[in-house]
């Protein structure tokens, strides 16, 4: 499954480090039943506004990712103005 963010490469691994996962290789993180691939994606363009992504992309048990990203969905909030 990959789902794309506009977070900061290095706050999404660091979001997947506090949810259980350790660096295996680079951008490759594993925890016990899920592993996630973070790569950079092609930026949001609205008119002259420029907004990085992030593109992750989960593997393993189904039902451990779906609990591991109604966790990530809170860490990624961000609030605006």
């Amino acid at each position: 499954m990959k789902l794309t963010f506009g977070v900061p490469m290095t706050a999404m691994k660091g979001y997947l480090i506090d949810l259980g996962a350790a660096e295996i290789a680079e951008n490759v993180l594993a925890a016990d039943q899920w592993q996630a691939v973070v790569r950079k994606s092609e930026p949001a363009r609205i008119g002259s506004l420029v907004a990085g992504r992030i593109e992750v992309e989960f593997s393993g048990d189904e039902t451990a990712i779906a609990a591991l990203l109604e966790k990530l969905h809170w860490k990624t909030l961000r609030g605006g103005g």
